[in-house]
């Protein structure tokens, strides 16, 4: 409901404001593998079986909104001629991660990518897909054949790859969820390579069975053939902080899109270390402090029974309470509001939950008054009486809007603020004087307005940076 007065006069016042980086495809005929043979079993996200929780189409989108193109891109991590989809699924992008622009391109030219990279700036990092078959999956001996790939299928080294690394060895460590109905798992593999010094691969993913065909030599028979094969990203931190397990299993579980169990290891990390907290003792408050930079003068009065006093313009009481450096504040109607504090001798700091800072300065309290004498009491000049404390009692109104806007101020500082739009509002007010000729006033609600004032005879005048002598006749 609308304060129509408060509209017009006190715009200052803001509680009045109520008016996935890649490669094509292979090409069929490549001698690196033989096509995939007709299977039934489409194994893309959407449709696996796996009790991992998949991502949702929302929750994938937000994940990568602002940082790429794409919030997912489908990976083709098989061979195939009319069963293509068993080896595509969708391959999303990690929380604050991109996708590599050459990823985004091919995504958008072929609609899916063989290759996906993800590079993570902030916590650094990056991750390229990589696949690794048997080779038995091959139709002639591969002329490279990865070390991972080796000792993952063979258990050993071949003698040319042997003769190049030394000191070779791999773990394999089951991550406890699943992609696809597999296994995911994480698999490091060290060796030195000639001189370079020792060399540590990470790979996170899936074995699975790749079918493939074999032609049979002398006859050309074609042969329907399965194998293992091995499909993830290979992952590697560039920054000073190694990838531990679980920054691998979440890695990995937000490429997938499945929960992998893991809360984000890198949230934690990047945290700021905060100061330690002081506890505050309750009796460094006692006594009386005043805001600094007040346009008001805010008063606060802590005694030593637990109570207090805020005076700002009105008195408002209250109840405190002070558990290790938090001061909670207790008005009436059970209305709190806490601070963070801070007391180094003769000032207090108190910061509200905005992130304001206050800064109070104690008051020195006089021990007693000295001895009044009729010489002494003679030579002190009686302060000037307000002349409009008398004089606003009264009931005014403003005749010239058509909202019969009035207020009532009473002898004993209430009174009352109405106007008529169709119906009579009225709110309950009091007032005091912040100085003879400015008036302030507050609703029940808190809110509060105030204003320069001037009486000449039975008109009473408002001035503030709205409004300019707006009238209001006395009833």
């Amino acid at each position: 409901m609308k304060k129509r007065l408060l509209v017009i006069i006190l715009t200052v016042m803001t509680v009045f404001s109520l008016t996935a980086c890649g490669g094509d495809k292979p090409s069929e005929g490549t001698d690196t593998a033989g096509s995939a043979t007709a299977a039934s079993q489409k194994t893309t996200t959407a449709d696996s079986a796996t009790p991992a929780e998949t991502k949702t189409e929302e929750t994938a989108k937000a994940a990568g909104e602002g940082k790429s193109d794409a919030s997912s891109v489908m990976v083709y991590y098989g061979w195939g001629s009319d069963d293509e989809e068993k080896y595509t699924s969708e391959i999303f992008c990690p929380e604050g991660a991109v996708f590599d622009e050459k990823t985004l391109q091919i995504y958008e030219e072929d609609g899916s990518v063989m290759t996906v990279m993800v590079d993570d700036e902030v916590n650094e990092y990056s991750a390229t897909s990589s696949m690794h078959w048997h080779r038995d999956a091959y139709n002639s001996e591969p002329t490279a054949y990865p070390i991972i790939a080796q000792l993952y299928f063979d258990g050993e080294l071949d003698a040319e790859t042997a003769a190049e690394n030394s000191n070779c060895s791999q773990q394999v460590t089951p991550l406890g969820f699943k992609w696809e109905g597999h296994d995911v798992i994480m698999i490091e593999t060290k060796y030195t390579f000639k001189d370079y010094g020792e060399q540590t691969e990470l790979f996170v993913g899936v074995e699975y069975d790749l079918d493939y065909w074999k032609a049979e030599q002398g006859t050309g028979e074609i042969k329907n053939l399965t194998t293992k094969a091995l499909f993830g990203f290979d992952v590697y931190s560039y920054g000073m902080d190694e990838l531990t397990q679980d920054k691998c299993a979440w890695i990995i579980g937000e490429l997938f899109g499945v929960d992998s169990g893991v809360a984000n290891p890198f949230a934690a990390s990047g945290e700021e270390t905060t100061a330690p907290v002081v506890n505050v003792d309750a009796g460094e408050l006692l006594g009386t402090w005043l805001e600094r930079d007040s346009d008001w003068d805010n008063t606060y009065i802590f005694n030593a029974d637990g109570t207090g006093m805020l005076i700002s313009g009105p008195e408002y009481p209250f109840t405190y309470a002070v558990n290790v450096d938090v001061l909670t504040l207790t008005y009436a109607e059970d209305d709190k509001e806490d601070f963070t504090i801070s007391v180094d001798g003769e000032l207090l700091t108190m910061i509200d939950k905005f992130g304001n800072e206050l800064l109070l300065d104690k008051q020195i309290e006089q021990s007693e008054e000295p001895e009044k004498t009729e010489e002494s009491e003679a030579t002190v000049e009686a302060e000037p009486e307000n002349p409009y404390i008398k004089e606003i009692v009264a009931t005014w109104v403003d005749e010239e809007s058509g909202y019969q806007e009035t207020f009532t101020f009473n002898a004993d500082g209430t009174g009352m603020y109405s106007y008529v739009d169709g119906e009579l509002y009225e709110f309950p007010i009091t007032y005091n004087f912040l100085r003879s000729d400015y008036l302030q006033f507050f609703y029940e609600d808190g809110s509060e307005g105030g204003f320069i004032i001037r009486i000449e005879g039975d008109t009473l005048y408002v001035t503030n940076e709205a409004v300019v002598d707006m009238p209001l006749v006395r009833q």
